[in-house]
Parts: structure tokens; C-alpha cells; sequence
């Protein structure tokens, strides 16, 4: 995939979502561009430097563009996929939960989402259409 592509991709993409080279929330040891999207899970909101202060749990819901990133691509890539090999590409999929902690008790829980991109582009070479 060209950097043309990829910044066409990522100018496409809804907030927290595109192709990366390292983003937050990815394992470390993964150095290779990563189909990324991330949003927010909940958290702790309501804490201050007042003895007042009374922190809350929160949760957020999944958004419903949760991911869109990877219709781009396919949109990109191979526009006549197969419901079974999309199927496929899902099994690439994964995920890991991250948490940023702020002040006063206060957090932010994400889910980061990822697909290494050389894995992706190896499994669409299977499929011969």
C-alpha cells in the first residue's frame, strides 16, 4: 500500500480511526503499519481537589462507526469482497483495553482495535478476486 493510499484512507476516516505506524494502545513490539481504531469504554469522571468531590464510574456505549476504518480499506483494496472472506479478515482482528488515569482519580478507558496491515494484505492475496 503507497502513502497516497494511506493518506487517502486516513483523510476518510472518522476521529481516532486510520493507518498508524505505532498509535497508542498497540503492544509495543509491533513496529508495522496497523489498521487502527480506538473509542471510549467509560471511565471515572466527578474528582477534584475538594474533599466535596465524589468520583463516578461512567460507561460509554460502542459507536455505531466503531471500526469504519477497515470498510475504507476494503472499500479501497478489494471493493468486491466476499461475505466469507470479510469473515476471514475479522479473524484478524484484535484488541486491547487501555486505561488513562488523570488527575484527582479521574479516567479514560479506551478499546483500541488493530489489524497489522502486511497480515491483512497477505490474507486479500488468498483470495484471487
Amino acid at each position: 500500500m503507497t502513502e497516497d493510499i494511506i493518506k487517502k484512507i486516513n483523510d476518510k476516516c472518522p476521529s481516532n480511526q486510520g493507518i498508524f505506524r505505532e498509535p497508542y494502545g498497540i503492544p509495543t513490539h509491533i513496529k508495522d503499519l496497523v489498521i487502527y481504531g480506538r473509542y471510549q469504554t467509560g471511565g471515572v469522571s466527578g474528582g477534584s481537589c475538594w474533599d466535596s468531590s465524589n468520583p463516578q464510574s461512567y460507561w460509554e456505549p460502542e459507536p455505531e462507526d466503531r471500526f469504519k476504518v477497515l470498510e475504507i480499506v476494503l472499500d479501497e483494496l478489494c471493493p468486491n469482497i466476499k461475505y466469507l472472506e470479510f469473515r476471514k479478515i475479522q479473524c484478524l482482528i484484535k484488541s486491547n483495553d487501555e486505561t488513562e488515569y488523570e488527575y484527582y482519580g479521574n479516567s479514560t478507558d479506551w478499546k483500541c482495535e488493530y489489524i497489522i496491515l502486511s497480515e491483512l494484505e497477505s490474507l486479500i492475496e488468498t483470495f484471487g478476486s
